[in-house]
C-alpha cells in the first residue's frame, strides 16, 4: 500500500503549481496515518477516499488541492482532542507554503479539511465534494458500514459505554435530520439511500444498548 501510495503522492506534486514536497512529510504522514490507536482513521481510510474521489473529481474546480485536502484531513487525530481538523489544516498550510504555493491555494484546501468537521453547510464544490467522500463510508455495504462503526468505537475506547452512546447517536442523528446528507447529486444518487438505513440501524443499536443497560 505504501509503495502505491508513494506513486500517487509524487504525481499530486506534479500538478500543483509548486516546487517540491517539503522533504520527508510523505513519510511523517504515513508515520501519523499508521498509529496503532487508528482503527479508522488510517491509511485504508485515505486509500478509499482518494479511489472515491478518482471517481468524481470531476466535479470540482480546484482537483489536485482537494486531492491534497484529503491526504491532510485527518493527519492528526487525537480522540480526546476537539481541534483536529483545525490542527491539520494547520500543517496542510504550512506544506503547500513552504513549497512556494499560493495563500489563496492553501486557504482553499484549509477551507476543504475544515469542512471534515461536518458541524457547518460548506459552499463551494470542493469542500462540498470533500464533505461526501468523507461520509461516503456511511452509504456503503452494511458489513463495511458495522466494520466502520466498530472502528471507531475502538478509537473512543476509552469513552465509558452509556456516554459513547449518547454521543455517538448525536452525531449520527445529526447526518439524518439534513435534507440531504450528500451535497452533489452523484453521491446521492450513490450512497443516500444506503447511508440512512445504516444510520438508523445504527442507532437503534445504540438505544437497544441504552435500554439493556
Amino acid at each position: 500500500m505504501v509503495k502505491e501510495l508513494r506513486g500517487r503522492w509524487e504525481d499530486l506534486w506534479k500538478k500543483l503549481n509548486v516546487r517540491a514536497a517539503p522533504q520527508g512529510t510523505f513519510d511523517e504522514l504515513i508515520e501519523a496515518y499508521s498509529s496503532p490507536d487508528r482503527f479508522y482513521h488510517n491509511l485504508r481510510h485515505i486509500e478509499d477516499c482518494l479511489a472515491i474521489f478518482d471517481q468524481t473529481k470531476t466535479l470540482v474546480l480546484h482537483p489536485e488541492e482537494v486531492e491534497f485536502a484529503i491526504w491532510f484531513h485527518d493527519a492528526v487525530h487525537d480522540p480526546k482532542r476537539s481541534d483536529n481538523e483545525q490542527k491539520s489544516a494547520e500543517w496542510a498550510e504550512a506544506v503547500v507554503k513552504q513549497s512556494g504555493g499560493s495563500t489563496d491555494s492553501a486557504e482553499r484546501i484549509s477551507y476543504s479539511i475544515l469542512a471534515t468537521r461536518h458541524q457547518q453547510q460548506m459552499t463551494g464544490a470542493d469542500a462540498q465534494l470533500m464533505v461526501d467522500v468523507d461520509l461516503s463510508i456511511l452509504g456503503r455495504e452494511p458489513d463495511v458500514f458495522w466494520q466502520y462503526e466498530e472502528n471507531i468505537r475502538k478509537e473512543y475506547a476509552w469513552v465509558p459505554e452509556e456516554l459513547f452512546r449518547q454521543r455517538r447517536m448525536e452525531v449520527l442523528n445529526s447526518f439524518l435530520e439534513r435534507q440531504h446528507i450528500y451535497y452533489h447529486l452523484q453521491y446521492r444518487e450513490m450512497f443516500e439511500e444506503k447511508a440512512r438505513a445504516n444510520l438508523k440501524g445504527a442507532i437503534a443499536r445504540l438505544i437497544d444498548g441504552i435500554d439493556a443497560a
